[in-house]
């Protein structure tokens, strides 16, 4: 394997990591708790189908479009967009419902955390496409995750900010 893949590899790695280290500390200290009545279970499992039909679709579409268009981009690059997309298809219909946080959480620690994420991955982005690193012999490369990640988080965030107010404005017109 050379540097470019091991540093990849690496890299992958690392993130993965500080992910899963992120889950642990926010279920420590109580901002993810997973407790959903019944109603909210009920819709988390229709928002599933949603986004495993999604991922299929998706999925399906980027082997046809590899076959079609040629190699436009890495492979896990083009696995992370199907994933991003069915994740986010997922989450959208959870919000939508009122399923997405569950009765004890806290929503304004999780939106800060979206948040963060959101300008913290597009801020990686935007560093990639003034370096030239997002495309490479016009392949797009794995540098691209992060602005697709950024971008799904920042539209979930939007997605529960909107769907939060509209709520607030329907309980008080009540």
């Amino acid at each position: 394997m050379d540097n470019y893949h091991t540093g990849l590899a690496l890299g992958v790695a690392a993130g993965i990591l500080a992910g899963l280290l992120i889950v642990a500390l926010l279920f420590k200290k109580k901002v993810l708790d997973m407790h959903f009545d019944e109603r909210q279970e009920r819709a988390r499992g229709k928002a599933f189908q949603y986004g495993f039909f999604t991922l299929l679709v998706t999925t399906y579409a980027y082997g046809v479009s590899d076959m079609v268009l040629g190699r436009w981009c890495d492979v896990l690059t083009g696995v992370t967009i199907c994933l991003a997309v069915s994740l986010c298809v997922f989450a959208v219909t959870c919000i939508l419902k009122d399923a997405y946080l569950s009765l004890r959480e806290k929503p304004r620690t999780v939106m800060t955390m979206f948040a963060l994420i959101s300008a913290m991955n597009l801020g990686f982005g935007v560093m990639y496409a003034l370096s030239g690193g997002l495309v490479e012999d016009g392949v797009l490369t794995f540098r691209a995750v992060n602005p697709v990640i950024g971008f799904v988080t920042l539209v979930i965030l939007i997605v529960y900010i909107v769907n939060h107010l509209l709520r607030s404005r329907e309980e008080e017109a009540e």
